[in-house]
């Protein structure tokens, strides 16, 4: 197994010597309860990354003066002394398990809704913006926005170091200032939002006058011995903000006054940058560690890169290389919170990687909830802490070996039930099998190996090319019958789909077509994503949707990422019903009635799934009948696996 020896490396950061170099970043909670209170779920998702290794738990969404810096419904109001049982609970948690417990100090500024602040929003300048926000973007936040006068912005900038003097008596044993992302350190420092003409505007040595005054204010509350990590967008990546050059020289500002220069990237006056704030998997692993490695040459204050950094044997380059001294983990300690302690005992190989699908956030911004794909337990720490052996041990049998089926038989297995599980099919991975050499999709693959090689691990009897049937039920005598037999393609009713060129998407490894004319009938994620890896592979695509939405269904920040790779499509057609396949081409209408065209060598099919209930008829020859991912209806992958691994722990209540 490789050493890691860069990452697990110890460095002195201030008065503290990090065990490796491996921070948590800071993550927002829905877990809050109202009003922002720590409540005992919160605590326990921030000790489970203590427990995992990382050498610092950073804890995010924390204000420093709630009545006017609220920008999200549940966030930790610091400037509130109810806060303190709840703070010094969760660093005591914390330190139980060797990390240093930080926390991020920020302020929405101009980007709170003003429901949250009393109706107006403050920040650097006066911004007056309609819906549409900055140059035609969409601003969800915006709205009207008052100057800060002189006087306030001093009084700020004391919040500021009450609050750090408040987590410091909780128990804390560093923070870290948000001076990034578009929140109200970075409203100042960003020509886009700052548009004074006093000592708080103009030139950047002006522009940094109040991140300035801020860490001089948490020194003069704290005293030299509790460190600072400064976290600032190393480029605002969007048309009129400022680039590396600038981010250099906001670097240079912020050396020797803080310990730690924590470079991430973008702002949120612009759609597309936030996409690139939170890299999505249409960017390259560790979009933006370059940012970082350029201002690591202009300083002497370590840095820390951040960005979608998910891969071990990459992170351990960027260490070697120099690029960063220090790397911070978001989305990736959600998928794997054991990463660091995997690392340092040499089981890299069971570290489960993020996917980068952006169901996180999804989850956090819909449902106000903490979802992760590839982690069932996170967000529900304590449900599976409490978790007691079942009652009864009994003989389970899963039909289909696709993430639900594996998920269901590795989880029944560590709790002691006797599992067989049957795929009809050569070899696992289910319908996700066909993936080999997708681009976008290659860490679900990662994730489907991993699952696959941890059931072979427990005591589960696996039969490949085995096809659930009565014979074989009455082969087993299972007491439940799981089925996880996955979905079908929905054939819509149009001619020619028969033809030899017509392919259902589902079906398709998109890494093999190359060269070719396709169009894609269907325009949801399914259809978005394979038009992209086909583009992406050489082929001239044109994509047709019925609807006026293109991927309605996916996560935020990946729908923004791929709807920008889309523009390179030869074209994209919406309001647009297929009536007719034949002769090479694609013959659709509009809903005005006129007619279109769209030679293809290759027409793919993307029109949705329906649950594949083929099991339903063997209901009556087993005990218990529990359908569990897709053949119960069409999911996401984590959706699939989470009703998995619920279905198998509550199996006892499960009326089937």
């Amino acid at each position: 197994m490789k050493p890691y020896n860069h990452l697990l490396q110890p460095i002195q950061v201030g008065s503290l010597t990090f065990r490796n170099r491996i921070v948590s970043s800071p993550t927002s909670v829905a877990l809050l309860s109202d009003r922002g209170r720590i409540n005992p779920d919160v605590i326990a998702y921030y000790e489970q990354k203590a427990a995992g290794g990382c050498a610092v738990v950073t804890v995010g969404e924390s204000i420093v003066r709630i009545a006017d810096g609220r920008s999200h419904p549940r966030q930790i109001p610091l400037d509130d002394p109810d806060e303190i049982s709840g703070l010094s609970r969760l660093a005591d948690a914390i330190h139980t398990h060797g990390a240093y417990a930080s926390i991020q100090l920020s302020h929405g500024g101009g980007l709170c809704p003003p429901a949250f602040v009393g109706g107006q929003a403050i920040g650097p300048s006066k911004i007056i913006k309609d819906q549409e926000g900055t140059n035609g973007h969409p601003s969800p936040f915006y709205s009207r926005v008052r100057a800060l006068s002189g006087e306030e912005i001093e009084e700020l900038a004391e919040s500021y170091g009450r609050a750090a003097a408040l987590v410091r008596r909780c128990g804390f044993d560093m923070c870290m200032i948000h001076g990034g992302h578009g929140w109200l350190i970075h409203q100042f420092i960003s020509q886009l939002t700052n548009h004074r003409t006093d000592e708080y505007g103009g030139p950047l040595e002006n522009r940094m006058r109040f991140a300035l005054l801020v860490i001089e204010k948490i020194r003069e509350y704290t005293g030299r011995d509790f460190p600072i990590e400064f976290r600032m967008s190393g480029s605002e990546r969007c048309p009129g903000g400022y680039g590396i050059d600038t981010g250099i020289e906001i670097a240079k500002l912020l050396d020797g006054k803080v310990d730690l220069i924590h470079v991430s990237a973008g702002t949120q006056e612009y759609v597309y940058s936030e996409a690139l704030m939170h890299p999505t998997v249409f960017q390259k692993h560790g979009e933006n560690v370059c940012l970082a490695a350029e201002i690591k040459k202009h300083v002497q204050t370590p840095v820390v890169a951040v960005g979608a950094l998910s891969d071990p044997d990459k992170m351990e380059e960027i260490l070697a290389d120099g690029q960063a001294d220090i790397l911070a983990l978001g989305r990736q300690l959600l998928a794997d919170p054991y990463l660091p302690k995997k690392l340092a005992e040499g089981r890299s190989d069971e570290v489960v990687c993020c996917l980068r699908c952006h169901e996180c956030f999804h989850a956090m911004m819909t449902r106000d909830d903490l979802l992760c794909t590839v982690n069932p337990s996170i967000g529900r720490e304590l449900r599976f802490q409490e978790l007691r052996p079942p009652a009864v041990r009994k003989k389970l049998l899963i039909a289909g070996g696709g993430p639900a089926g594996m998920a269901a038989a590795i989880t029944a297995a560590r709790r002691g039930h006797a599992v067989t599980l049957c795929e009809k099919s050569p070899q696992l991975g289910g319908a996700l099998g066909i993936m080999q050499g997708v681009y976008i999709k290659r860490q679900i693959l990662r994730f489907l190996a991993l699952l696959e090689n941890e059931m072979y691990k427990l005591p589960v009897k696996v039969r490949l090319e085995t096809e659930v049937n009565e014979t074989v039920i009455k082969e087993e005598k299972p007491d439940v019958l799981f089925a996880a037999v996955g979905s079908e393609p929905a054939l819509p009713p149009i001619p020619g789909t028969g033809e030899p060129y017509v392919v259902q998407g589902a079906r398709l490894n998109a890494s093999g077509v190359s060269g070719q004319k396709v169009v894609v009938i269907g325009g949801g994620l399914v259809g978005c994503e394979l038009a992209v890896e086909l583009l992406q592979n050489g082929n001239t695509v044109t994509l047709l949707e019925m609807t006026d939405v293109l991927a309605a269904e996916a996560p935020h920040f990946h729908r923004v990422a791929m709807l920008e790779c889309m523009k390179a499509l030869e074209g994209v057609h919406t309001g647009m019903r297929v009536r007719e396949i034949r002769d090479n081409a694609v013959y659709a209408e509009n809903r005005d009635g006129e007619t279109a065209t769209f030679p293809a060598d290759l027409a793919v099919l993307a029109c949705g799934l329906r649950p594949n209930k083929a099991l339903e008829a063997y209901r009556t020859l087993v005990p218990r009948y529990i359908p569990i991912g897709d053949c119960l209806h069409p999911a996401k992958i984590g959706d699939a696996v989470r009703q998995a691994v619920d279905m198998v722990i509550d199996m006892d209540t499960c009326t089937g």
